[in-house]
């Protein structure tokens, strides 16, 4: 994903990505002590001289026997290609599901998401783009919204299908197609529910269904993504700059801000100064590392109203938040 900077009024697209967890193994043995006679043990005209003991064996003879000096580095077998954390070979080797929903009402599922980007609309309203590469706890999903095409411009450079509840686009602006990766709620009717309510709601089964019956490809295709992994076994990045908190004010009415805490290392969600929910497991919506890119973004007016376009295609400057602070990118 390039960087993108924004021209008159500045556009802030959040990126809230789960780091890199390090993990290492530890070990260490204590030996007993024991009282004996050691001459005992001694072969046949051999003696026991104390006054020359064995030199102690050096750190390539410690290497050679197993027993290494330093900690050894834990690397799993399987990572996510969205995370870099470790996951089954079935979910590395899965493409992403993209969901866009809307960021008013309750959230359900959002606190499983492996990425969640947040996209400003005209109105001063936004939308939540969230990557899944596992639906398994995923019991519904809501309230899933309509896509533009700089958000579904994300989804694929992030090689996932797109799910929405159609399109509001009135102005066309697209960088990659992604026609074959969008599966539409409104073109297919059976994968989705509204109880009863203007939100549009969906779970894993009907998803996995949709996604079979519609042929849709769920094999990841191989291709680099916009930011790269800490090491395992690597330091923490942490910058010379505190930074406790993030306030993005999208307008008048939608301020996203997210405080960080030091017993978690996270920073935790507010939107209009309330602490985002997810409604489905009354989980907080945490995020280890914080990306605040800027894009060039143009205001046009239409017969259908105005829409803002977005570029994701260019070059421009951010901000990434971790461990309390920040870094500029």
């Amino acid at each position: 994903m390039n960087i993108l900077k924004s021209t008159g009024p500045i556009r802030l697209i959040a990126f809230f990505l789960v780091a890199v967890m390090l993990v290492c193994i530890f070990g260490f043995s204590v030996d007993g002590w024991s009282v004996k006679d050691e001459s005992a043990d001694l072969p046949n005209g051999e003696s026991d001289d104390k006054s020359n003991p064995p030199a102690p064996p050096s750190k390539d003879e410690e290497i050679s026997n197993g027993t290494p000096d330093t900690p050894e580095i834990y690397i799993p077998d399987f990572t996510s290609y969205i995370t870099g954390l470790e996951v089954s070979e079935e979910i590395a080797c899965r493409r992403a599901l993209a969901v866009v929903l809307n960021t008013d009402g309750s959230l359900y599922s959002i606190s499983g998401a492996d990425l969640v980007a947040e996209f400003p609309i005209e109105d001063g309203s936004t939308r939540f783009l969230a990557l899944f590469t596992d639906l398994s706890g995923a019991g519904k999903i809501c309230s899933i919204a309509p896509t533009r095409s700089y958000i579904s411009n994300l989804a694929c450079y992030f090689d996932a299908l797109t799910l929405s509840h159609g399109s509001d686009d009135s102005v066309f602006y697209n960088s990659c197609d992604y026609s074959s990766m969008h599966f539409d709620l409104t073109k297919h009717s059976g994968y989705h529910y509204s109880e009863f309510t203007q939100f549009q709601y969906t779970n894993a089964d009907l998803l996995n269904a949709g996604i079979k019956n519609l042929g849709l490809s769920t094999a990841k295709v191989e291709k680099s993504i916009p930011y790269d992994f800490n090491n395992f076994g690597a330091d923490p990045i942490k910058s010379s700059t505190v930074a406790k908190s993030i306030s993005i004010a999208y307008s008048d009415s939608a301020l996203t801000e997210l405080i960080y805490s030091s017993d978690s290392a996270k920073y935790t969600m507010h939107k209009n100064s309330e602490q985002s929910i997810d409604s489905l497991n009354g989980k907080t919506i945490d995020f280890t590392n914080c990306l605040v890119l800027f894009a060039d973004s143009i205001t046009y007016e239409s017969v259908n109203g105005s829409q803002m376009i977005m570029s994701t295609s260019s070059s421009g400057t951010g901000f990434h938040f971790t461990n309390g602070t920040v870094s500029l990118i």
